[in-house]
């Protein structure tokens, strides 16, 4: 038998986005109201976030994003401060997402059904990881809507597509490289749980980022271990050569952790 087979994929990736539709389009609905809810507000925040700035220290403030109160009086900024913080849990869903499509069949012993059929593990592996870009992908397109929708009602001027649609592109890179790795992770090993040690993991990388900023000069490095750094809506709107050299490193980084995963998934024993 073929290691892969189109018509194999699709049944299968079609059965995960069956089993797993309740969560996706809970996710995309809790996505969507969220940014609405703060976007639809973007003509009162600046007021509103005055007083409570003002007594915040700048430390707390850069953790969340806000560098200045400039950035209220913009859509195109305000938007990339929200998300920014937004693709924090939008990534904590992709890493949990697609770890738990392949860690929760082993752990449930289901695995077995789909191992005694006409599948191979290059296929199992695949359908994985299709429905888990879908996943990622449907909570993106919820975000972005829900901002598009707003910016269309009450961004004005400030409202300009292109960088819009530069955001998207660059920052939302962020949660797909977490798929990928929560995905290699659990492809590799199913004896803990990936969906915990993927969620780890994205915080970890927010709070170095974080740290490189705060240290600056003295701790850059941490930055370039931060895709939340390296891809904020900031630096998607320079997108200078710093910006462009680390998407492509990272682009091998997502494919190489995908491939190794298949690869070791393909040969390890099943944990049933």
């Amino acid at each position: 038998m073929r290691d892969l087979d189109t018509k194999n994929v699709i049944r299968l990736t079609s059965f995960n986005i069956k089993t797993n539709k309740k969560q996706i389009i809970g996710w995309s609905v809790a996505i969507f109201s969220i940014m609405f809810l703060y976007m639809i507000l973007f003509p009162y925040m600046k007021d509103l976030a005055q007083a409570k700035f003002d007594s915040m220290p700048e430390e707390m403030l850069e953790l969340f994003g806000v560098k200045n109160l400039s950035s209220m009086g913009n859509f195109i900024s305000y938007f990339g401060m929200i998300y920014n913080i937004i693709l924090v849990a939008m990534s904590i869903f992709a890493a949990t997402f697609a770890s738990n499509l392949l860690f929760k069949e082993e752990k449930n012993k289901t695995i077995e059904f789909l191992y005694s059929l006409k599948v191979s593990r290059g296929e199992i592996y695949l359908s994985k990881l299709i429905t888990a870009f879908l996943g990622v992908l449907a909570v993106t397109l919820s975000a972005v809507l829900s901002t598009l929708i707003c910016g269309l009602i009450n961004g004005g001027e400030t409202f300009v597509m292109f960088d819009f649609v530069q955001i998207v592109k660059i920052s939302s890179f962020t949660a797909f490289f977490f798929m990928a790795v929560a995905t290699s992770m659990a492809g590799i090993s199913s004896k803990v749980s990936t969906a915990a040690l993927g969620s780890g993991v994205v915080l970890v990388c927010y709070m170095l980022g974080f740290l490189g900023s705060l240290l600056q000069d003295k701790a850059l490095w941490l930055k370039y271990l931060s895709p939340f750094e390296i891809f904020s809506p900031t630096n998607a709107l320079v997108f200078d050569t710093k910006v462009v050299v680390s998407l492509g490193i990272y682009m091998l980084l997502f494919i190489a952790l995908l491939t190794v995963g298949g690869i070791v998934y393909k040969k390890r024993d099943f944990n049933i």
